[in-house]
């Protein structure tokens, strides 16, 4: 699948718009900014601590309108605990080595609450700032610090749902990209495998190959953030056929890799039969018009001429198969009907899934950063 027109012109300056660490600097400093403007309105003398606002407008700062808002709670809750414990702590003594020490230990031990997951860290740094600045009477403190810190948190859900609202489409499309290329490269690598001459296959052809693995996994981690940020999400509608599209293509490519690496394992086995020098050609006749297929995109649809290339080589390879009638090689049909069947799933999926994507995914509109 290419990336449509109406994406690609200034490409770089897209790239660089939609990467996902510009999304998150320019909702956190958007977020930050306002929260300490913001907190510098507060009454009384709660605005002195206006700095901690920006602090939580930043933190709550995540990929998902849900997550976001999840973590916002987290952290206001945390602020609280660690806030009570050193007050608690006050009330038994000073500010000393022992004091300090059991801030830092039992916020560990408070923060271990599954609960807070990625705001534990929260319980012991509010305690121990709370010994450090709030002196001997730090209710003043900690009530501008807890109400800063709720003002920041709600105030970066507010910057995440409404200005910066994150919807990774783009980064599911180079996702499914790079893995579409990599199969193909792949695919290429088995077929030029089993196209040399010689008894069969050297020893470390397979350790040789190339590795899908990491592009697999990025689809993977692309798929679930998309649906992570679907949840709540106001801009969530506009984009559901582009992620269904997306969705459906990512699953097929990520089955039609693991597919391809089971089928180079036990082609390429160097303790298996070889394949017949017929059945051997063929095979690797059909894996490289797959790989010329997953390669060869055109406007997010595959060329339809390579398509209907590729059924031919998926039926010459059964003929083949079908007409072998050697009985000593019965391991080797059963092992090239095996890579015919698997091809001919492969290819009728993934044609499937890139025409329904190519169309949807030319629709995506202009999207705010993160987008």
């Amino acid at each position: 699948m290419t990336v449509p027109a109406a994406l690609t012109s200034r490409s770089g300056l897209r790239r660089v718009w939609h990467h996902p660490t510009t999304a998150l600097a320019a909702k956190s400093a958007a977020a930050a900014g306002l929260a300490f403007w913001l907190g510098g309105l507060a009454p009384g003398d709660v605005d002195e601590y206006r700095y901690y606002a920006a602090l939580g407008a930043y933190t709550v700062m995540y990929p998902s309108v849900s997550d976001s808002l999840t973590q916002a709670a987290r952290a206001v809750v945390a602020v609280i605990l660690g806030a009570l414990l050193a007050m608690g702590l006050q009330l038994a003594a000073w500010t000393n080595p022992i004091t300090v020490g059991l801030a830092i230990g039992l916020g560990v031990v408070l923060g271990a609450w599954r609960w807070l997951r990625d705001q534990t860290s929260w319980v012991p740094l509010v305690a121990l700032f709370v010994l450090a600045v709030g002196g001997a009477e730090p209710e003043g403190y900690v009530a501008g610090y807890v109400l800063q810190i709720l003002l920041g948190a709600v105030v970066g859900s507010a910057v995440n749902f409404v200005a910066f609202t994150p919807l990774p489409v783009h980064e599911l499309q180079s996702a499914t990209t790079a893995l579409r290329h990599e199969l193909s490269v792949q695919l290429q690598a088995v077929a030029d495998a089993l196209a040399e001459d010689g008894e069969g296959p050297a020893e470390d052809v397979l350790a040789e190959l190339p590795d899908v693995g990491p592009a697999r996994e990025r689809v993977r981690v692309a798929i679930a953030q998309a649906r992570r940020a679907r949840k709540g999400n106001p801009r969530a509608p506009g984009a559901a056929h582009i992620h269904r599209a997306l969705f459906d293509l990512g699953e097929t490519l990520q089955r039609c890799s693991t597919s391809v690496e089971s089928m180079a394992v036990v082609i390429l086995d160097p303790h298996a039969a070889p394949l017949a020098e017929d059945l051997r050609h063929r095979t690797a006749a059909l894996l490289t018009s797959l790989a010329t297929l997953f390669d060869d995109v055109e406007d997010g649809v595959p060329h339809e001429r390579q398509v209907e290339l590729t059924r031919e080589r998926v039926d010459e390879l059964v003929a083949a198969v079908e007409a072998e009638n050697d009985e000593g090689g019965r391991e080797s049909r059963w092992v090239a009907g095996a890579v015919a069947v698997s091809g001919l799933r492969c290819l009728e999926a993934f044609v499937t899934a890139q025409r329904r994507s190519g169309p949807d995914a030319s629709a995506v509109p202009a999207l705010p950063a993160g987008g």
